[in-house]
């Protein structure tokens, strides 16, 4: 059983980036067009599961760079608290050691908590903006108590992911199309069970979630939720929403769209969390028309 494969067209490579050893997934068709930069969920998340082939659809348009999150993948595990902050500040470097002035940013889940933080405190690097089910814009979820108490007991959760991985493809599948609202069956192929299952193995595996979650949880109210300063986003934002989404309601994302200042929504339905693996033509054509307007 091994990792997903990188798709045909996808360059494979590591960069430095803050002294951190990253895993960054390409593609080049050296257009001159505005680069995209894709950040991944959390969990057991990575570029190429969040992502798959739709970096190579994406790619036809335009330069996509698609890094593992530090603590995720491929990328090193490095001592830090794993704060969107944090995360927002890596990405800064990530964009300034390609050399960009600018770019579009996007984000699934973690991935468009960390692009909206970045649109925030550093629009100027920053010419669009795809949030994709972002986390930061529910201020209030199911469980909520109970994820904070496991946030906090790292052990805990660290043998409760090895357990669920340990079960096999059945119950992995099934504990993800009820956890994320899947409502594309055929979207759970063998092969990325397969990968979601190397994931959960990882040494570190869900390590650097957890402490994002501890440092949410500790930070207060706008630790978990930064809804108070989307009206600070200046770049034009496509807020991309499945309808069936058991993780990110709906309305956030609608009312997100609203407090920004240059805000769109597009609601996919029928649709979960995992939208881009969920409805990926849907996806590639949603981002396609929006960063390719004038």
């Amino acid at each position: 059983m091994n990792a997903l494969h990188v798709p045909s067209g996808v360059e494979s490579r590591d960069v430095i980036v803050q002294g951190i050893r990253t895993r960054v997934f390409e593609v080049d068709p050296r257009n001159g067009v505005t680069p995209l930069i894709l950040l991944h969920g959390g969990g057991l998340d990575s570029a190429l599961v969040s992502f798959g082939s739709a970096l190579v659809a994406l790619g036809e348009r335009r330069r996509v760079i698609a890094p593992d999150l530090p603590g995720y993948g491929e990328t090193e595990f490095p001592e830090s608290s794993f704060s969107i902050p944090w995360y927002a500040d890596w990405v800064a470097h990530l964009i300034r050691a390609y050399g960009f002035d600018r770019v579009d940013l996007g984000g699934l889940s973690l991935g468009g908590w960390i692009t909206l933080e970045m649109a925030i405190t550093r629009p100027e690097v920053v010419r669009r903006v795809v949030a994709i089910n972002p986390g930061g814009i529910t201020e209030k979820f199911k469980f909520m108590r109970t994820a904070e108490w496991v946030a906090h007991h790292p052990g805990l959760g660290k043998r409760m992911n090895k357990l669920a991985v340990s079960l096999g493809r059945g119950p992995v599948r099934a504990q993800l199309r009820a956890s994320l609202g899947m409502t594309n069956a055929s979207a759970l192929s063998d092969d990325l069970i397969d990968a979601v299952i190397v994931s959960g193995k990882l040494p570190h595996a869900g390590e650097a979630f957890a402490a994002t979650q501890r440092w949410a949880f500790g930070a207060g109210p706008d630790g978990l939720s930064l809804v108070s300063r989307l009206p600070r986003i200046t770049a034009r934002t496509l807020i991309l929403a499945g309808r069936d989404d058991r993780l990110v309601p709906v309305a956030d994302s609608i009312r997100a769209s609203r407090l920004v200042q240059d805000g769109q929504v597009r609601v996919l339905e029928p649709c979960g969390h995992w939208l881009v693996r969920d409805r990926p033509t849907e996806c590639v054509q949603a981002l396609n028309q929006f960063l390719d307007a004038a």
